[in-house]
């Protein structure tokens, strides 16, 4: 019988003292902002690490001796060998970009149902996405341990590609779910596993928001992910987001035609969104450096001897902290009024999808981790990173425990041809499977450790508390310098 804790990984409360004793945990917050503003809340959240020594806790779970947590982890490598790690490649050949990823999901659920599960597709209005139901022949009555699977492709020039892995999430899920629904059986565990199929991760709207809006998450007690990344890491405890806080914002001017040969009877769409352009790139010094802002003009007219009549600019604009966020959105829409008023057209503005912050819990963390290590996963990052969530939609993580998991699968960034290439090889298909194996351990261990699960809860309900204190904070130190408008103070 395979075991899997090769060597324990033990870790040291040294990074989780407090702020202005140690500034490794200062580290974790991107701005100056951020450090002061919520110096407090910060001093809190090391309070409650203290209190709670996740670091601990991962090193005497992930190092114990437990056949049965052993069988499900060999398990869950057998199902990815055996069947997943084909399936894997089967949607990584066959990419479909957001919101049009029908033959991976009839692909997945047909699994999924050839495997007893019952499947519910287009939950929440997303004709892509969908929920598979296990519930333990001892009665459903129990935990509600949750999956999340994504499957879009990326969308690019030369066409769709999954640079990004997500090819591989819904793969390593069935591999893990599939062996912890065995253990369940066979040891006569009451409740129930769900898959949640989620659609579109890289565009908006964000369809988790849209599926948490409608209820879908709702009875989960746990949420598990796992996403392709360039090293094995753990995120600090606390409040943020992987791609940091985004608005996407769709700004369509609208002018009026006319032949080119007597352009002065139209009013020109393009030139406005052309000004519009060049005005955010001259806002930029005006906004803080950590401020990051990309666009792209989709649409520009029809014809060269047509005066465009609507121009559209798609921007994401990003930023560590959704507080000044709003101000750096507030400016640009207004660049955007004033590039139509210059130009006599109109502009329509559409926030058509926000990402905020989410809770990063450092019980699942650091234990997630130390699995990791246990595991031999390649390129081990020793040092915590920013808390990032476990969801990049952030509003599903104020309300379910949860984590993502972070193992080394490719040497190409996220979003290239070289992270796709890995997909396929020895790189990707042994990062996914390490992922499959950790996320077997995590929810082994949540459903059968009260003492894990305490303490998760703890955490969970303590940094729900504070995340609306940490933005108040963020609120009142940028006041002096958003809230009034020059001329009127």
């Amino acid at each position: 019988m395979r075991t899997i804790v090769r060597h324990t990984v033990v870790f040291h409360l040294t990074g989780l003292l407090l702020i202005g004793v140690n500034p490794n945990h200062a580290a974790g917050q991107t701005t100056d902002t951020e450090r002061a503003a919520a110096r407090e809340i910060m001093a809190e959240i090391d309070d409650l690490q203290a209190r709670l020594n996740p670091t601990g806790m991962a090193a005497q779970l992930s190092g114990r001796s437990d056949a049965e947590r052993d069988a499900v982890v060999a398990r869950t490598a057998g199902l990815w060998n055996a069947e997943m790690q084909d399936l894997s490649d089967f949607i990584g050949q066959n990419p479909e970009v957001a919101w049009e990823e029908f033959l991976a999901v009839d692909t997945l659920t047909a699994v999924l149902r050839n495997a007893g599960w019952t499947v519910d597709v287009g939950v929440a209005d997303l004709e892509t996405a969908f929920v598979a139901t296990w519930a333990a022949p001892a009665g459903a009555d129990g935990l509600t341990l949750g999956f999340i699977g994504e499957y879009d492709a990326l969308r690019d020039s030369d066409g769709p590609f999954h640079g990004d892995q997500h090819n591989a999430q819904t793969p390593i899920v069935l591999a893990s779910a599939f062996a912890i629904a065995e253990y369940m059986e066979r040891a006569g565990v009451p409740g129930q596993l769900k898959i949640y199929g989620t659609p579109a991760e890289e565009v908006g709207p964000p369809a988790k928001v849209i599926m948490h809006d409608a209820g879908i998450f709702d009875d989960a007690d746990l949420l598990v992910r796992s996403h392709g990344v360039t090293e094995t890491s753990r995120s600090r405890a606390g409040f943020g987001s992987c791609c940091l806080n985004i608005n996407e914002v769709k700004y369509t001017f609208l002018g009026r035609p006319s032949h080119q040969m007597a352009s002065w009877f139209g009013r020109n769409a393009l030139e406005a969104a052309v000004h519009f352009y060049t005005l955010v790139d001259g806002l930029r010094s005006t906004f803080r450096p950590e401020a990051s802002i990309q666009g792209v003009i989709p649409e520009g007219g029809e014809a060269p001897n047509v005066v465009p009549q609507r121009a559209v600019v798609d921007y994401y604009i990003r930023y560590p902290d959704p507080i000044y966020l709003e101000h750096v959105t507030k400016m640009m829409d207004n660049a955007a009024r004033g590039a139509a008023l210059a130009t006599g057209t109109t502009v329509e503005i559409d926030r058509y999808g926000e990402y905020r912050d989410g809770i990063s819990l450092g019980t699942l963390q650091e234990l997630a981790y130390a699995y990791a290590g246990a595991l031999d996963a390649p390129r081990m990052n020793p040092e915590p990173t920013r808390p990032s969530g476990y969801e990049e939609t952030g509003v599903v993580t104020e309300d379910i425990p949860g984590i993502g998991i972070s193992v080394f699968s490719s040497r190409g960034a996220n979003h290239t041809r070289g992270m796709l290439d890995d997909t396929f090889n020895e790189i990707g298909h042994t990062g996914f499977r390490i992922s499959a194996e950790v996320m077997s351990s995590i929810v082994y261990d949540f459903m059968t450790r009260p003492e894990l699960r305490d303490a998760v809860a703890e955490e969970q309900a303590t940094l729900s508390g504070l995340l609306g204190e940490y933005h108040e904070a963020l609120r009142a130190a940028y006041s002096a310098e958003i809230g009034v408008p020059i001329g009127q103070r």
